[in-house]
């Protein structure tokens, strides 16, 4: 499946909230689930009618988004690997920088799978574990990424109770060959994949110098690990006939 690049988060937004916006239904709320859910939801779905359900390990980052937002429906504590939710519950499942922090991600996607309605959507967005930033991220200390949040990035609450960054993980089931051999599988349709790029918008010193450090470390990789983007968001949809009592 080709890859789309989208340098702009105005225009990734665009394309997931229409995504989304296709499966409403006219009197009928979608059920939505933010799985890790953190303390801030991205995606703007004004004029929509819906309901937010999210799940998270970290019950400090939940206070924080119940604090400042109140626009949870539901609130869940639990691990997206153990936690028990009704079969075929939700319209649409979505995730963001939650993957790479989890291991047995075969397990997460299952259930995933199995608490999606059929014709249901699932997003899902990851940091390409063979991008240049993914293998700098999997290869690197934790106290290192607390580090370039707080003093490079100028988040003053990075590594508190509730805050980014967390622990780094990549199961290899991230890999993109994986994931598409995984949805294959599993009966599920990729609309889309797309690659975004968070750093190489900007024309500032910094991001000069790390345009050229990703295509250092892309040239010695010998073109393996990706340089134009760090991100990969795979749109899912899941078959409307799939007879889901047999999961």
């Amino acid at each position: 499946m080709n890859l789309q690049v989208v340098t702009d988060s105005s225009h990734e937004k665009t394309i997931l909230e229409g995504c989304i916006r296709e499966k409403a239904r006219p009197d009928t709320a979608l059920q939505i689930l933010e799985a890790g859910c953190g303390n801030k939801w991205q995606l703007s779905l004004k004029g929509l009618q819906y309901t937010l359900a999210g799940i998270d390990l970290d019950e400090d980052a939940l206070q924080l988004r119940q604090a400042r937002f109140r626009d949870l429906d539901e609130v869940i504590v639990g691990d997206l690997r153990t936690v028990s939710l009704p079969r075929a519950q939700y319209d649409v499942i979505y995730t963001a920088y939650v993957l790479e922090h989890v291991s047995n991600v075969p397990l997460v996607l299952a259930n995933f799978n199995r608490w999606l309605k059929p014709g249901g959507l699932m997003i899902i967005k990851v940091p390409d574990r063979d991008s240049v930033y993914g293998f700098i991220a999997r290869n690197t200390p934790h106290w290192l990424h607390v580090y370039y949040y707080r003093f490079i990035k100028g988040n003053k609450n990075a590594g508190k109770p509730g805050y980014l960054p967390y622990p780094t993980v990549y199961d290899k089931a991230l890999a993109r060959k994986r994931m598409l051999t995984y949805c294959e599988q599993e009966g599920l349709t990729i609309k889309a994949m797309l690659g975004k790029n968070n750093y190489l918008r900007k024309r500032s010193v910094r991001d000069r110098i790390i345009r050229i450090f990703v295509r250092l470390v892309n040239l010695f990789s010998f073109g393996k690990l990706a340089w134009h983007y760090n991100d990969l968001i795979y749109i899912i949809e899941k078959s409307s006939s799939r007879n889901d009592e047999t999961q």
